[in-house]
């Protein structure tokens, strides 16, 4: 123990002053962070101004439901893609020769005018249709084929299906894998229909009474060439998806029947107004609404950063009395005293005599205990390992020892000349 080791009886130390610049080197790394966030906030809105559909079967969706893979493949394979939610331009665009119509989703959105129109303008210019899963809607688009609902409700279909047809696409694909809905001919043995990948498996029979007679031409893919227009019904919105398209054979069967002509028109038909629901609250925020409150983020994190730091070290002020460092020694011991903190006490009164007897014989502020205690030794000839337990290793336990070390300090420093 150095005779300047305790601090406190010699007074308060101020600490080192911190340089501006090196404030600002650390405030430079949060303001830096702030900003790279702050531009990464209006990146990703610029990205993502022209907000994505999660609609499913949407031609534009990337969602595990959406088609967007299925049309990037097509026109990789040189097949001219037109995507529209506009009937009057699907129309026009199903007007070209060697055209192809697709409606991926809500052909029950169209009413009988709707179909008509478009079965005419096909029609006119020998132009096919394809449907992917249209449910019973498929009624207002023919009467030649229906949802099979002779299948028995008992029947767990295996997880593929084979053709079981001598179509040239189904058998170029092979195993696809099996959906939920079959559809089949109305009347049996319906010319030009051609019906493939059947439902089979356990449990998988036909019954009797149902709409669709037992032994109709049935499958998940049904093609009707004899029709007013060539009409295709995908029965398994799944073969289509950007989640399953690269699953077995789905992706080689919908690419076989979508790309035989060199035009394909995707439309996506949309609700009326009637019909949709009614708009939620979030409906009617704007757009700049949603970027505010994501600039608020950065700016409040930025804000707590700085409120949480310290400004540097504390302001040491000089206080206007001079209050002298024995009289603080004493006043701190009269506190370990009555808290009964012998020991505290006893360091206090030690560290102050041995300053005070450094200072009378002369030694250095540096010197430790060991060195003033030798002089103490040579000054007043008492025996060292006398004089190092009462000024090192004596402990208080009781007010009696306390009071007894403290009267050896004094007569110790008595005898100092």
């Amino acid at each position: 123990m150095s005779a300047q080791s305790d601090v406190a009886a010699r007074g308060t130390r101020s600490s080192a002053h911190v340089p501006f610049r090196a404030r600002l080197r650390s405030a430079g790394v949060w303001i830096a962070a702030a900003i790279v966030l702050l531009l990464t906030v209006i990146a990703t809105l610029l990205m993502t101004s022209d907000a994505e559909t999660d609609d499913p079967l949407h031609y534009d969706s990337t969602a595990r439901n959406g088609m967007k893979a299925l049309v990037e493949t097509l026109r990789a394979h040189d097949v001219e893609v037109t995507t529209t939610e506009d009937q009057e331009q699907a129309r026009a665009a199903a007007a070209r020769p060697d055209t192809t119509l697709l409606i991926p989703a809500n052909a029950e959105a169209m009413s009988s005018g709707d179909v008509d129109g478009f079965e005419s303008t096909l029609r006119t210019h020998g132009n096919r249709l394809v449907l992917v899963d249209p449910g019973p809607a498929i009624g207002e688009f023919t009467d030649r084929i229906a949802v099979n609902d002779n299948s028995s409700p008992l029947g767990s279909p295996d997880p593929t299906s084979e053709p079981e047809c001598p179509a040239p696409g189904p058998q170029a694909a092979g195993t696809v894998t099996t959906g939920t809905v079959e559809y089949a001919e109305t009347a049996k043995g319906t010319e030009g229909i051609t019906a493939c990948y059947p439902f089979a498996g356990p449990g998988v029979d036909e019954i009797d009474g149902a709409e669709v007679a037992p032994g109709s031409a049935r499958g998940q893919l049904i093609t009707d060439a004899a029709g007013p227009v060539p009409l295709s019904v995908i029965g398994n919105s799944d073969w289509v998806t950007n989640e399953h398209i690269d699953e077995e054979g789905n992706a080689s069967l919908v690419l076989s029947e979508l790309a035989q002509t060199p035009h394909l028109v995707v439309y996506y038909p949309q609700f009326d107004d009637a019909e949709q629901p009614p708009p939620s609250t979030i409906d009617f925020v704007p757009g700049w609404f949603l970027a505010g409150g994501l600039w608020l983020i950065p700016c409040a994190l930025v804000l707590m950063l700085v409120l949480g730091r310290r400004f540097g070290p504390l302001a040491v002020e000089r206080l206007p009395v001079i209050v002298p460092a024995v009289e603080t020694v004493r006043g701190r011991a009269a506190l370990s005293a009555r808290s009964h903190d012998r020991d505290g006490a006893l360091h206090t009164l030690r560290t102050a005599a041995l300053l005070r007897i450094a200072k009378r014989l002369s030694l250095g502020s540096e010197a430790r205990t060991d060195e003033i205690i030798a002089s103490v030794a040579g000054a007043t000839g008492r025996d060292p390992g006398d004089l190092h337990h009462v000024f090192v290793t004596a402990s208080a336990r009781t007010d009696a020892e306390l009071t007894d070390l403290v009267h050896q300090l004094t007569q110790i420093e008595s005898e100092i000349p």
